[in-house]
């Protein structure tokens, strides 16, 4: 029996792309596809697959509370990121909010399937590079193109941090993620007090540094 896929993307290449990978591997099967995090937890919850596919970012919903959340609703589900976002910043984040394992877009199709091999026998998956880091902690940290203590930030700060530093207004982050403006500003102090920071351009050049650091 092949094992049943849900693939939660909003993107109509990624999804005809790994509707075709799994058109011609006799392991998996998708048997359905959401584009938002709404579609995706009733899906989650009808379906209970044996595997979802998921990107981090539907709709302005913090991708790894969606996984953590997908994960309490469907406890023996194994969840693969598959995302752009720099995978050294957020494939220690994936794992740690419930994922299996993450692949980077960059890497291609063929390489989810790889990773869906590996987690079907309870391994987990992410790139040599990452697994390498892991492994070298004290190296690892030093490599990294930002600040260390970017790890110190909680999803949602790291959340406004990447849409501050993509020049999105305070009242453009405040409607995509449903909070308030005063909310928005809250985060912000916060951030600059982790990063030792005096003024909001500060926070906007680091928040700069950041995004083309991980692009």
């Amino acid at each position: 029996m092949r094992a049943r896929v849900l693939i939660i993307d909003d993107h109509p290449v990624v999804l005809y792309g790994l509707r075709f990978l799994f058109s011609r591997d006799p392991r998996f099967e998708v048997c359905g596809e959401a584009g938002d995090s709404v579609a995706a937890r009733s899906q989650t919850l009808a379906l209970q697959p044996d595997f979802i596919i998921c990107d981090l970012v539907l709709g302005g919903r913090d991708g790894m509370e969606m996984v953590q959340d997908l994960c309490r609703i469907a406890a023996k589900t194994r969840i693969l990121v598959y995302s752009s976002h720099s995978e050294w910043t957020f494939a220690r984040r994936a794992l740690q909010a419930g994922a299996k394992g993450y692949v980077a877009k960059s890497e291609g199709l063929e390489r989810v399937a790889t990773a869906l091999g590996m987690i079907a026998r309870n391994q987990i998956y992410v790139s040599e590079d990452v697994r390498s880091r892991l492994t070298e902690r004290g190296e690892s940290e030093a490599s990294m193109s930002v600040k260390p203590n970017i790890d110190a930030l909680s999803n949602r700060e790291l959340q406004i941090l990447r849409l501050v530093g993509n020049g999105t207004s305070s009242r453009e982050i405040a409607d995509a993620l449903g909070l308030s403006i005063k909310t928005v500003a809250t985060y912000c102090e916060r951030l600059k007090v982790k990063f030792k920071l005096g003024a909001m351009r500060d926070l906007q050049a680091l928040a700069r540094e950041h995004v083309e650091g991980n692009s």
